[in-house]
């Protein structure tokens, strides 16, 4: 917790943005309408209304990829809740159901909203999954001989309001539900699996519920691709049951995230992302244990499965460098690099690493809101990812 502590300090506090880009669309950039226009609907004239406070993005994409495919149907809108923008930020809703073929459906819905001026803000993530995923275990198990397959069903209420106290600086209280259903287990592995031996054999459905005290910083202007600023979220959460033998348990969930701007008049960015999270004061679920690609966006560990990595307590680092590639900033590219452990069970000591490198290229999708859609691929030792996306990974 100490090493983690102070990276983070010292890259959100000794490093320093160095342009304040402008607004993509007062720099006539272009996006899949404006070429869909020129070549489908020649000779006809449109108007772009550039105060318009809504913005549409909507996308039929492969689902993540790795030893599976889907389908998934990418939804996003963003908007302005007050009367003007300049003192009141973006607001996001995306609805992003997919399907895989190994029999994963999911239906989930996050939520981003700012009021007028800023004065509250409400995040939610809301789902239902029917989720057979595979699992490595417990800690740093990196080999398919240690795999199995996890089967349950899912239902997730995740709300929270903060309150502007100064600033961008705002703090306030979230309620988590998670309820988990029809779990079983197919495992090929000689002897007990790591579930097994976690929970004791217990299969029976569980309901997890808490609150949470939440902290939040976020200078950013633009959320689904921020060119400049700072996000700061900081979760404490008190379980009241659902750990072993139906327990109470609390976790610390932090996640930090910085945004250099390396140029005044093109999109070039440098950003940085530190997350934290763990669990103690009790035992939760297998399923409410820090995991990779379980934050709550689903976007830590580029390069890994989702589920790879599970324990107690998680840390995870990230960097990404974001360029154009055309002048009219239509495609772009990012290069980024991920290292990530998670601790022996039940200690906090971190002592394997593991890295993960990648690029991923990037199409103006809509100019109203800066948003691209996303395409991802990174590579680890044992194991890689394919991800699409209508939004910046962070």
């Amino acid at each position: 917790m100490n090493h983690f502590v102070s990276i983070t300090l010292f890259l959100f506090f000794f490093t320093t943005s160095c342009f304040s880009q402008n607004d993509s669309v007062k720099n006539n950039s272009v996006d899949v309408r404006d070429y869909y226009k020129k070549y489908f609907l020649k000779g006809k004239d449109f108007k772009q209304n550039t105060d318009k406070k809504v913005a549409f993005s909507l996308m039929p994409l492969p689902s993540e990829s790795n030893t599976k495919g889907g389908l998934v149907i990418s939804f996003l809108t963003t908007f302005y809740l007050g009367h003007n923008k300049e003192t009141t930020k973006m607001s996001e809703v995306s609805f992003t159901p997919y399907f895989s073929f190994t029999g994963q459906y999911v239906f989930p819905i996050q939520s981003y909203i700012y009021t007028n001026n800023n004065t509250y803000n409400f995040t939610g993530d809301y789902r239902y999954m029917i989720y057979p995923q595979s699992t490595f275990g417990i800690g740093n198990n990196n080999l398919e001989k240690q795999m199995s397959i996890l089967n349950y069903q899912q239902w997730r209420f995740y709300q929270f309001a903060t309150r502007k106290i100064v600033g961008d600086f705002r703090a306030g209280l979230g309620f988590l539900y998670d309820n988990y259903r029809n779990i079983s287990e197919e495992s090929e592995i000689d002897g007990e699996t790591d579930y097994v031996k976690y929970m004791k054999g217990d299969f029976s459905d569980i309901t997890s519920f808490g609150i949470a005290i939440q902290a939040l910083y976020d200078s950013r202007i633009n959320t689904i691709n921020p060119e400049q600023g700072h996000y700061v979220e900081i979760d404490y959460r008190i379980n009241f049951n659902g750990g072993l033998e139906n327990e109470s348990w609390k976790s610390i969930y932090i996640d930090a995230r910085k945004y250099i701007s390396l140029s005044q008049y093109r999109h070039k960015v440098f950003a940085t992302r530190a997350f934290y999270w763990s669990t103690f004061d009790g035992n939760p679920h297998y399923l409410d244990l820090p995991s990779i690609g379980w934050d709550r966006y689903g976007k830590t560990g580029r390069g890994f499965t989702r589920n790879r990595f599970r324990s107690n307590a998680l840390l995870f680092f990230e960097g990404e460098y974001r360029t154009d590639i055309t002048k009219n900033g239509f495609l772009g590219a990012v290069f980024f690099t991920n290292i990530s452990s998670v601790s022996a069970i039940d200690t906090y000591n971190f002592t394997r690493w593991n890295p993960a490198v990648g690029t991923g290229l990037r199409m103006k999708w809509n100019k109203k809101n800066n948003n691209n859609l996303s395409l991802d691929l990174g590579v680890s030792k044992y194991d890689w990812s394919l991800r699409f996306s209508l939004a910046e990974n962070f």
